[in-house]
C-alpha cells in the first residue's frame, strides 16, 4: 500500500488544501521523521491521485499570490482511504509507521469499523507478546546477552505498543460524537463527562 496515498487523502478528508499546505502538516506533525514521509513526493502522489480519480483539483489565487491548484476528496477516494486506514491498522507485520497512520487518520473510518479493527490488532499484537515471551524463556541462560537484548527490546516495545492501542480503544468505545473535533483531548461532549483514560490489561 502507498503510504503516501494514505497521507494526502488524510488530510485532505479534513478539508480542500493545496500541496503546499500538506506538505506544511507533513513538517509540523513531523511525519518526515516517524512515518519517512518525502515532501516532494507529495506533489507526485497528488497528480497520480487525479488521475485516478481519487481527488479532484481546482485553481485559486489569493490577492497577488501564485496561483494553486487547490485539491478536494472525491468519494472514490474516501472509500479507498477508508480501505488503507483499515489495512495499516490490521497491517499482520505490525509496522510501526503504518500502525501509526492508521491511528493519525482513523476518522476515516466510521466508529465501529474502527473498533473492530483495533480489536483484531489487539488480538495480533497479544498473541505476538506471548510469542515473544516463549522465546524468551527458551533462550534465557542459552543465548549471549547482547542477543537475547535485541529480543527483550522488541518484546518491550509490542507491549509498548498494545499499551497504546489500550488508550486508543477506550477512548474510541467512550466517544459520543464521532468526528475529529469531539475527540480532542479530555472533551467533555466527546467522551461524556470522562476526563481519566482508563488503562486496559
Amino acid at each position: 500500500m502507498s503510504k503516501y496515498e494514505l497521507v494526502v487523502m488524510g488530510f485532505l478528508l479534513d478539508e480542500p488544501m493545496h500541496g503546499y499546505q500538506i506538505n506544511q502538516l507533513v513538517k509540523v506533525h513531523r511525519m518526515d521523521s516517524w512515518a519517512k514521509i518525502s515532501p516532494p513526493m507529495i506533489y507526485k502522489t497528488l497528480g497520480s491521485l487525479e488521475d485516478q480519480g481519487m481527488v479532484s483539483s481546482r485553481r485559486e489565487r489569493e490577492g497577488l499570490m501564485p496561483e494553486r491548484r487547490v485539491y478536494s476528496l472525491t468519494s472514490k477516494g474516501r472509500e479507498r482511504l477508508a480501505r488503507l486506514v483499515e489495512k495499516s491498522l490490521l497491517d499482520k507485520n505490525i509496522t510501526y509507521d503504518l500502525s501509526n497512520l492508521g491511528y493519525f487518520f482513523i476518522f476515516a473510518l466510521d466508529k465501529e469499523k474502527a473498533l473492530d479493527c483495533l480489536k483484531q490488532k489487539k488480538v495480533l499484537l497479544e498473541k505476538t507478546i506471548r510469542s515473544l515471551r516463549k522465546r524468551m524463556e527458551e533462550y534465557r541462560g542459552k543465548t549471549p546477552v547482547n542477543r537475547f537484548l535485541v529480543l527483550e527490546k522488541d518484546h518491550d516495545r509490542f507491549r509498548s505498543e498494545l499499551h497504546h492501542l489500550n488508550v486508543m480503544l477506550d477512548r474510541v468505545e467512550r466517544c459520543q460524537e464521532w468526528s475529529q473535533v469531539a475527540f480532542m483531548d479530555g472533551g467533555e461532549k466527546a467522551f461524556g463527562g470522562q476526563r481519566k483514560i482508563a488503562e486496559r490489561g
